[in-house]
C-alpha cells in the first residue's frame, strides 16, 4: 500500500489525508472489479467520514485537513516501478477521476454508497465505528456500478461520480 501511496503522491499535486483515504478506497474497489482480487490486504473500516484504512490514517493524521507534504516518502521514490502496469492503470484512472475532487466531496459520495451505508447501519452520524467494510461487499457493489457505468474508463467513472453528485 505504501508504494501505491508514493505513486499517488507522485501523480497528484496535492492530497489531503481525507482525500487519500477515499482515493485508496476507490483504487481497491476498481482493482477488485477489473482483476478479481484486492490490491491491498488491509481492511477498510466505516468511520463517520467514510471508508478509512486505519494504518494510513495514523500515518498522516498530523496533517489534519492540510495537504500531505512528507519527506518520509522520498525513500520510496523509484519504487513505483514495482507496481504492475495493471496497478498503475487503476491508480491513474482513479487519480484522473476521483482525484479531481476534495476529500469532503469524496466523503459525500461514499456516504451514498451501499458498502459504507451497510457497514454503518445502526450507528449515529457522529458515532464512532470500527466495522470492517468487507472486501466482497465493496467488490459486489462496484461490479453492479460497472455494469451501468463502465468503470474501466474515465468517461464511465465521471458519469458515476456525476450521478452521485447530482443526487445531493
Amino acid at each position: 500500500m505504501l508504494i501505491s501511496i508514493a505513486y499517488i503522491f507522485e501523480e497528484m499535486q496535492e492530497v489531503t489525508p481525507l482525500a487519500l483515504q477515499k482515493i485508496l478506497y476507490y483504487i481497491q474497489a476498481i482493482y477488485m472489479v477489473l482483476f478479481d482480487s484486492p490490491l491491498f490486504e488491509a481492511d477498510c473500516v466505516a468511520w463517520q467520514h467514510g471508508p478509512v484504512y486505519e494504518d494510513v490514517y495514523y500515518l498522516f493524521r498530523d496533517f489534519k485537513y492540510n495537504p500531505i507534504e512528507d519527506i518520509r516518502f522520498a525513500l520510496l521514490n523509484g519504487k513505483e516501478k514495482k507496481l504492475s502496469n495493471d496497478e498503475k492503470k487503476v491508480i491513474d484512472l482513479v487519480v484522473a477521476t476521483f482525484g479531481r475532487y476534495s476529500g469532503k466531496v469524496l466523503e459525500s459520495i461514499t456516504h451514498k454508497e451501499k458498502p459504507w451505508q451497510e457497514a454503518r447501519e445502526g450507528y449515529g452520524v457522529d458515532e464512532p465505528s470500527n466495522v470492517i467494510i468487507e472486501k466482497e461487499d465493496i467488490k459486489s457493489y462496484f461490479k453492479m456500478v460497472s455494469e451501468e457505468y463502465c468503470i474501466n474508463t474515465i468517461e464511465g467513472i465521471d458519469e458515476y461520480i456525476n450521478s452521485k453528485l447530482t443526487n445531493c
